[in-house]
């Protein structure tokens, strides 16, 4: 019973990290109708530059852990242009193709600028500094406890900013009919820029989750997320949050069942066999698109 929830808690923190992507992806993809394919590799550029921040204070947390929030802001807002001609033309499978460019620039970049091209390691105290919990087989490390209920903190607020405030609702409407929210005043290149930004916001927090539970990055960790975040979003619906939110964990949970359980390296085989069965099924996702 113990391995069980062992694993249950490890598929969770790990799809609370993939739930992150996925919001960000899904929101831009409501805001902007686009797909951002180089979002996850954002991400993964943001940890590196955390990463030097990180060298540059001698590990100074205090300043650090902002300045993946702040990097993760200005990476992601800074390709809202890039996007905005697509996103005004309805051109779905170009913003796609403009992704995988984008994608292809930044993992190169990882690789020529930093650390030789080798994986990048975070310091020890941002993973809890060595302290866990253990109660039986069930072990955390405090990076692993801080991932996990800062992702639940940060999906809980994002949700209540959408649904409860009156940017959130604009920025919903937006979404819903973007012609029909521009005839009552709403501003297509700042609805965008905000969306761009909490995408920003997002990118910064699974950037520092990655260097808590992963404790290094390397240039090809994007292909990795950027894959199952694309296929999660076309799982769940195009657009769907909360059917994104709801996939994410659900396939954390999946491949973390597929490593404790299923014998030999079968954990993708396991996740995206299930995954293709119920695209095939259901080709507009499980919860439906949005887009």
């Amino acid at each position: 019973m113990q391995n069980i929830v062992a694993v249950l808690i490890s598929g969770l923190a790990t799809g609370s990290t993939y739930a992150l992507i996925v919001l960000g992806m899904n929101l831009l993809v409501l805001v902007r109708r686009i797909v951002h394919f180089g979002f996850a590799y954002v991400v993964v550029m943001t940890a590196y530059l955390g990463w030097v921040v990180i060298q540059a204070t001698n590990g100074n947390m205090l300043i650090s852990l902002p300045a993946f929030i702040i990097i993760g802001i200005i990476l992601v807002l800074a390709t809202e242009p890039l996007f905005r001609p697509l996103a005004r033309k309805g051109a779905f499978l170009e913003s796609l193709v403009l992704g995988q460019g984008l994608a292809i620039f930044l993992t190169d970049s990882a690789s020529h600028f930093f650390n030789h091209g080798y994986a990048v390691a975070f310091p020890g105290n941002m993973a809890g500094g060595g302290i866990g919990i253990r109660y039986g087989l069930i072990y955390f490390t405090l990076g692993n406890i801080y991932a996990l209920v800062g992702g639940i903190i940060i999906v809980v607020i994002l949700f209540l900013f959408l649904f409860r405030t009156k940017y959130g609702r604009a920025l919903r409407a937006m979404a819903q009919n973007r012609d029909i929210a521009t005839s009552f005043g709403l501003s297509f290149n700042r609805m965008g820029i905000m969306g761009f930004g909490i995408a920003g916001i997002l990118a910064g927090v699974v950037a520092i989750a990655l260097a808590m539970t992963l404790k290094a990055v390397n240039p090809t960790l994007g292909d990795t997320l950027a894959t199952k975040a694309l296929i999660l979003m076309l799982f769940a619906g195009m657009g769907n949050l909360t059917g994104g939110l709801v996939c994410a964990l659900g396939m954390g949970v999946v491949e973390a069942m597929a490593q404790g359980y299923v014998p030999g390296a079968w954990t993708d085989t396991v996740t995206f066999g299930i995954l293709m069965v119920i695209i095939l099924v259901r080709p507009n996702g499980l919860f439906g698109s949005r887009a």
